[in-house]
């Protein structure tokens, strides 16, 4: 294979030398590269929606029931119980069995997401603040555990971040 050589006048005096051969292998190691890159999408895809959103929006939920709030900005605190606990140990708002707090607490990743399912018909009632019980029933007091919120939004972000780059850096 012939060599193109070009020249080209520096500052000092010097020649600049490079040959079109060795800038054509570049462009294929960067055209392999992209390549590769693009190949790799799905599972960077997949790896963000289980290691960073799933674990993320967990850790928070979790959080929401230690705090009995909702952890945004501003963070959102549950409104207290109308009666006294008939339990003589204060307990949390929102767990007396547990049940609530571990049904809600798993994401389920589907495609391009991850899901939080209230199996629990009661869950949603409480989690949005719906009418509850028989009959004419109540007002349920909204005590949000699950949902969009800035913190988690921003603590993914610089997760999913980190992920990428990371990936990026492993392609090099």
């Amino acid at each position: 294979m012939q060599k193109a050589q070009h020249e080209y006048p520096m500052q000092s005096g010097s020649m600049l030398r490079f040959s079109v051969t060795k800038i054509n292998l570049f462009l294929m190691d960067a055209s392999d590269y992209f390549r590769n890159l693009a190949a790799s999408m799905p599972q960077l895809e997949r790896q963000i929606l289980n290691d960073v959103i799933a674990v993320e929006a967990e850790r928070i939920h979790a959080e929401n029931f230690r705090a009995e709030a909702f952890i945004d900005v501003p963070v959102q605190k549950w409104a207290p119980r109308k009666k006294a606990d008939k339990n003589p140990a204060k307990r949390a708002l929102l767990v007396k069995t547990g049940t609530l707090k571990g049904h809600a607490l798993k994401g389920r990743v589907r495609t391009g997401a991850v899901e939080f399912v209230f199996p629990l018909e009661y869950e949603k009632v409480h989690n949005e603040g719906m009418k509850a019980g028989r009959g004419a029933g109540f007002q349920m007091p909204k005590r949000q555990f699950v949902g969009e919120s800035k913190i988690l939004t921003d603590r993914i972000q610089k997760k999913a971040q980190k992920v990428i780059t990371e990936h990026l850096k492993s392609k090099i």
